[in-house]
């Protein structure tokens, strides 16, 4: 059955953004303590986009990085990476791509490289070149060594985007794996996802 966007809005996934959001905002916070170089703060957007649908997951990086930006004003422009991120999940999701782990790595290569593409810009018009994150000095470093500025923004935003994507969509398989059949049907496209076989 084909869905709607409105569809894809329905009360259950609208409860969902807030959840999404939280685990957005700590696995950050907890990189971010534990010093690990990886960010973690997609987990629940791209959750959300695989069992509530793309534009469910879209709302939740949008609202998730409006948040953030109340006290980081430079994760606002990202609203829009973490936008693309949430969408990219829905449509893998549609298309079966968290259904085993080959699968979930192709999903995680794909969202890097949907963030990089959409991210890398931002960081070069709106920040120079330079964000503030731990990717800035690997960018310093191509720079160094005499690459472009595009082409060390966009090398080093992958480097350090494909381990925490990969990391990221691993940790949603494995939440969905154990997510019960009675949750899941009551989700948009958790039917996709139940253990006894699609609904």
């Amino acid at each position: 059955m084909k869905r709607s966007f409105k569809d894809d809005f329905n009360m259950l996934a609208m409860l969902l953004i807030p959840i999404g959001v939280a685990i957005n905002i700590v696995g950050f916070t907890l990189t971010n303590t534990l010093r690990i170089p990886i960010f973690l703060d997609t987990i629940g957007t791209i959750l959300v986009g695989v069992i509530a649908g793309p534009w469910v997951g879209l709302l939740t990086g949008v609202v998730t990085n409006l948040i953030n930006g109340v006290f980081n004003p430079g994760f606002i422009p990202y609203a829009i990476t973490s936008a693309a991120i949430g969408l990219a999940a829905g449509f893998l999701s549609k298309g079966g791509f968290f259904k085993s782990i080959p699968k979930v790595m192709v999903s995680g290569l794909i969202i890097t490289l949907i963030g990089v593409v959409v991210s890398a810009p931002i960081t070069v018009f709106v920040f120079g070149g330079a964000s503030g994150s731990s990717s800035s000095i690997i960018t310093a470093a191509f720079l160094a060594s005499g690459q472009e500025i595009w082409t060390a923004v966009f090398s080093s935003s992958f480097i350090s985007e494909i381990i925490d994507k990969l990391v990221s969509v691993l940790i949603v398989f494995f939440i969905v794996k154990k997510m019960s059949d009675r949750y899941l049907s009551k989700m948009n496209y958790g039917h996709l996802y139940m253990k006894r076989g699609n609904k």
